[in-house]
């Protein structure tokens, strides 16, 4: 399959999910020490949605199939715990900003196969969920800064990434 046309744009600023929620998905935020127990039933989410028919079908030409935005889920469960090791270890690090759509091309998620991403969703989740098992007191409020200059605690990174799981689980109905 050749290349699916980009995703629709998204300019709008997620980080107010830390404050409102989300109105569209119905998240509010969580106890930031529920991370992991969310990461692991999402990843449950996935995993079934991935076992369903027609996984890789996008639903409108420029709108993720399920397939893609799994793919998504499994690379932010890697970016969070990425950067929550990185909070840990420094002091305030700066990381890149993490562009979606420049990586649904670059890693072609939409070439897939849904067995093997389940498993690698699996196993992201369990490597992000080994990092926040170290997380404890004073650390949940470790900051690092986005590419952007938006500062985050280890918290709010984990509330922030995930309402982004939990929202994608919402827009392919899982």
């Amino acid at each position: 399959m050749d290349a699916p046309e980009p995703g629709m744009p998204d300019d709008r600023d997620w980080t107010t999910v830390l404050e409102a929620g989300c109105g569209e998905c119905g998240y509010r935020p969580h106890d930031p020490p529920d991370t992991a127990a969310r990461l692991a039933s999402a990843a449950e989410r996935w995993n079934a949605v991935l076992a369903g028919p027609d996984v890789d079908r996008r639903p409108a030409p420029r709108v993720w199939s399920p397939l893609e935005y799994a793919g998504h889920c499994r690379d932010l469960i890697e970016v969070l715990g990425d950067r929550l090791r990185a909070m840990l270890a420094e002091e305030e690090p700066t990381y890149a900003d993490f562009d979606g759509e420049a990586a649904v091309r670059e890693r072609e998620y939409w070439r897939a196969d849904p067995g093997v991403l389940a498993e690698q969703l699996a196993r992201e989740t369990e490597r992000t969920r080994r990092v926040l098992a170290g997380v404890a007191g004073a650390d949940w409020q470790r900051t690092g800064r986005r590419g952007d200059g938006f500062v985050f605690t280890i918290a709010t990174l984990s509330q922030y990434i995930v309402h982004d799981v939990e929202h994608h689980l919402y827009d392919v109905d899982g």
